[in-house]
């Protein structure tokens, strides 16, 4: 009788086992599926010296917020503008281009980019290209002079002249940093 009974005390005790594993499987699981949650994230957009390995510009931003490269292009000394947005996760997202004429490296149409297809527009001042919110992680790009006038602008009349955080030549990464642990 001792031996059913201890058995079945085993028995009830493994069960009892399986089932919280199971729990704690799940909740692990569904934590690592979830969503970062956005509240009280501090996310900052950045602009960090490629070579110095050093943060030279940063500005808090928000999921949703749009920042604005403007500059004049090269070649066809004409103002492009590059519209990035930040994701809820705190990825950079690319959503548009804007320009009024061709030029080296602009596009002439719809292209397709990894998954995705930007739309091209002719508008009334030039052209505007969508790009759907396509993920970057991060843009590299090297600090012009100052005919190109490289300045990017942020929600709420915020703007950094590259050139005024890094030296001509520079190669600066744009992204997003942020998240839980508070990174610069």
């Amino acid at each position: 009788m001792q031996q059913a009974a201890a058995r079945g005390q085993g028995l009830a005790r493994r069960r009892a086992l399986r089932a919280g594993g199971a729990v704690l499987a799940a909740g692990l699981l569904g934590g690592l599926a979830a969503p970062e949650p956005a509240a009280g994230r501090r996310l900052r957009f950045t602009v960090t010296d490629v070579d110095r390995g050093r943060v030279a510009a940063s500005r808090p931003v928000a999921a949703g917020d749009r920042v604005t490269l403007r500059y004049t292009h090269s070649v066809s000394k004409r103002p492009v503008e590059e519209v990035f947005s930040v994701g809820t996760g705190g990825r950079l997202l690319m959503e548009e281009m804007r320009f009024d004429t061709f030029g080296a490296n602009l596009p002439v149409g719809p292209e397709h980019i990894g998954s995705t297809t930007t739309t091209f527009l002719r508008e009334d001042d030039g052209y505007r290209v969508l790009h759907h919110g396509r993920p970057l992680g991060t843009v590299q790009l090297m600090v012009n002079s100052t005919h190109s006038g490289q300045v990017l602008l942020f929600p709420g009349d915020g703007r950094v002249r590259l050139l005024d955080v890094a030296e001509y030549g520079t190669r600066v990464e744009l992204g997003v940093q942020g998240g839980s642990r508070g990174r610069p």
